[in-house]
């Protein structure tokens, strides 16, 4: 079946199907907007409509190597999912933090503003945040550095985008995107919120 339907698609559309599998295996997130610095506005994600017009035929093939792809059109998110549950990113100490973090924070501004499918977070609202909630202090590794680390990971896999600034330079804006619902399942999730809550100074990595 796969095939035949590629066969179907033009030369330029199976173009643009060889750089969407190549992209969405890369980052394993696609969004459907995605932020634009130079007109500092959202634009929608080519990718992302080229995924969704030809979901059958690109998750027909990805099914031959064990993987999946899920469309959450309400979100605007298209994700891997490993079918054998092999492959998966596993995530250090304090991307884990991060990713926690910048979860909680995405989710307290939706309570305000439900209708937003992205969140504006600058280093200093970040690092307050950070310790506020105490995840400041939640791993001996917690640096600066490795923040900067972390945050360089997010937005490779589009969980993060970069606004304005630079994260070598320590000065940023960063959209989290709708993608971060994703990173962490919400019974781990959970797991994460009763872990932090009573700390025991032990850091610990996770597998997503």
């Amino acid at each position: 079946m796969f095939e035949e339907n590629y066969e179907k698609l033009s030369r330029s559309e199976q173009r643009q199907f060889q750089e969407c599998v190549n992209y969405i295996l890369y980052h394993c997130f696609v969004v459907r907007r995605i932020y634009d610095r130079n007109t500092k506005n959202f634009m929608i994600n080519p990718y992302y409509n080229f995924i969704s017009t030809h979901f059958d035929v690109i998750n027909d093939y990805l099914d031959y190597a064990g993987i999946e792809i899920v469309k959450d059109n309400d979100n605007g998110v298209i994700y891997t999912n490993s079918v054998l549950e092999v492959n998966r990113i596993r995530l250090d100490g304090v991307t884990t933090i991060m990713v926690y973090a910048l979860r909680s924070y995405f989710e307290k501004a939706l309570t305000n503003e439900p209708t937003m499918t992205q969140v504006y977070i600058d280093s200093i609202n970040l690092k307050n945040y950070l310790n506020e909630t105490s995840l400041s202090t939640a791993s001996r590794r917690i640096s600066s550095e490795t923040i900067k680390a972390s945050l360089r990971t997010l937005v490779n896999y589009n969980v993060l985008c970069l606004a304005n600034g630079s994260l070598s330079e320590g000065s940023y804006g960063l959209y989290i995107l709708p993608s971060i619902r994703y990173v962490i399942s919400d019974a781990k999730l959970n797991a994460l919120c009763r872990f932090y809550n009573d700390l025991n100074g032990e850091e610990e990595n996770e597998e997503y």
